[in-house]
């Protein structure tokens, strides 16, 4: 096994098509399917055709498409796996109300497309469910990009 560790993010894709074909041609290139957990944490280990690639890019941001060099030279793209998601058509007001309060609840993060909220099912794909069919769920798989963030209010009592 090759165990290789990434030195340098050097942006998106489509950036690079030029090195990306180059790299191709020298088969040099990996295309990395990882999970949101990976983009997230800015950390994490991939293996891929007996290749071993560490991540630990802490303080920089990951997206879907990034290009990463590693120590050994190779060129790894960065793609995020689709994960299993809920999906909820908003079509009335009061009841779209009342679902963001209760994704608010549970402190979930949301992406909205359209006239779609989604929700990742990482806490249970029964349980949300039964939590959630009067909203009338459709579960998929989709790349789960969270586009809205719950808030954090944070108290301090360092002064009391």
């Amino acid at each position: 096994m090759i165990v290789m560790n990434v030195i340098k993010r050097l942006g998106n894709e489509n950036q690079f098509r030029n090195l990306i074909e180059k790299a191709r041609r020298s088969n040099l290139l990996i295309e990395a399917y990882v999970d949101r957990q990976c983009f997230e944490r800015h950390r994490c280990k991939i293996k891929v055709d007996n290749k071993e690639i560490s991540v630990n890019m802490l303080g920089i941001p990951l997206k879907d498409g990034d290009v990463l060099v590693t120590d050994e030279g190779y060129i790894v793209i960065l793609r995020l796996k689709e994960e299993s998601v809920l999906s909820f058509k908003l079509n009335e007001l009061e009841k779209s109300f009342k679902l963001g309060y209760e994704i608010g609840n549970l402190h979930l993060r949301i992406m909205l497309k359209d006239n779609e909220v989604i929700i990742p099912t990482e806490i249970g794909i029964d349980y949300l469910l039964q939590k959630f069919k009067d909203y009338n769920p459709k579960l998929k798989k989709e790349k789960f990009l969270p586009n809205i963030e719950p808030t954090a209010v944070v108290i301090s009592f360092a002064d009391t």
